[in-house]
C-alpha cells in the first residue's frame, strides 16, 4: 500500500526513529491513541502522550468531527499537539480554535441517494440523525451518528450477520466514482470529494516543518481507509508504522523520550 515511504514493524521502529535525530515530526490518528472503536483515552497514556507531545511536534488525524475528537481526547492533550486535522483533514484545529477549513457542497442527487440507502438498509433500530455533514465529508451510520455505545455495539453485532455496509460501499463507489468512500469505522461509511484527500495533510505539514522527517503512526483501519492517500503521499525519507492502539505507541513513545533525554544530556557535557 505504501509505495514510498518507509513500513516497518515495531520490532525495527525504535531504531528508525532515532536516525533523523530532532528532525523528526510525529503524526498520530485517533484510532491508535485510544482503546476500542467507541472508547476514551486511558488517563496515564493520556499523561505520557501530552508529555511527549511537549517534547517533540506531534499532529494528529481523525475522520471524526472536532465535537467528537473533544469527548474521547482529553483538553489538556488537544492543546499539547501543534495541529489536529479533523474531518479527514478537512478542518485543522489548535488549541481548541479553528485554523482552516475546506468545505465542499455535495450535490442533491447524492443526498437523494444516502436517504434511498437509508431508507432501504434492512437495519431495524435506525435513530437520526444517520448522516453526519461535515465540511467537506458526509458520514453515514445507519445505527445513528449520535448513538450511544451500548446502540452503536448493538448495530455492530446486527452488521457482523448481516454484512451490509461492503454492499453498500459498492454501491456508493459504482454511483458516484467522482468521490471517495471508505468503511473509517466498524459502524460507519465515510464519503469525500476526489479532489479532496487527506493527501494535502502530508503537504501541509511538510510546508510547516521545512525539511522534517514524518514519522507516521496509524491504525492499520485508518491507514487502509481515509487516511490512505496520505499514506501513499509519503517521500521516501518518511516513516509510517502500523500500531495495534496505546501500547504499541507507548512503546515507541518511551524509546524516543529515552533518545531525547540522551541526546541532551551529550550536548550539555
Amino acid at each position: 500500500m505504501l509505495s514510498k515511504a518507509q513500513v516497518i514493524s515495531l520490532d525495527t521502529a525504535e531504531e528508525a526513529t532515532g536516525n533523523a535525530g530532532s528532525q523528526n515530526v510525529f503524526l498520530f490518528d485517533l484510532n491508535s491513541i485510544v482503546t476500542g472503536t467507541f472508547g476514551q483515552m486511558d488517563h496515564d497514556f493520556a499523561a505520557y502522550l501530552r508529555s511527549f507531545a511537549l517534547l517533540k511536534p506531534c499532529y494528529l488525524i481523525a475522520s471524526v468531527s472536532y465535537n467528537e475528537l473533544m469527548s474521547r481526547v482529553p483538553s489538556s492533550v488537544r492543546r499539547s499537539f501543534r495541529g489536529i486535522f479533523v474531518s479527514s483533514g478537512a478542518e485543522l484545529w489548535s488549541g481548541d480554535e479553528i485554523v482552516e477549513r475546506y468545505e465542499h457542497c455535495f450535490s442533491d442527487d447524492l443526498y437523494e441517494y444516502l436517504v434511498k440507502v437509508v431508507q432501504n438498509s434492512a437495519y431495524p433500530v435506525k435513530i437520526a440523525p444517520v448522516i453526519e455533514n461535515g465540511p467537506a465529508t458526509l458520514r453515514v451510520c445507519l445505527a445513528g451518528t449520535k448513538a450511544t455505545i451500548g446502540q452503536l455495539n448493538a448495530y455492530l453485532e446486527w452488521e457482523k450477520e448481516h454484512s451490509e455496509l461492503p454492499l453498500i460501499l459498492g454501491e456508493l463507489k459504482s454511483k458516484f466514482p467522482d468521490h471517495t468512500v471508505c468503511q473509517d469505522s466498524e459502524t460507519s461509511l465515510l464519503i469525500s470529494p476526489e479532489a479532496f484527500t487527506t493527501a494535502l495533510i502530508y503537504r501541509q505539514i511538510i510546508a510547516e516543518n521545512e525539511g522534517a522527517r514524518l514519522i507516521g503512526y496509524l491504525s492499520e483501519r485508518s491507514a487502509n481507509s481515509f487516511a490512505r492517500p496520505l499514506c501513499e503521499s509519503l517521500s521516501s525519507f518518511d516513516q509510517m508504522t502500523e500500531v495495534g492502539g496505546p501500547s504499541d505507541l507507548s512503546q515507541l513513545i518511551r524509546y524516543e523520550i529515552r533518545r531525547e533525554k540522551a541526546c541532551k544530556l551529550m550536548a550539555a557535557e
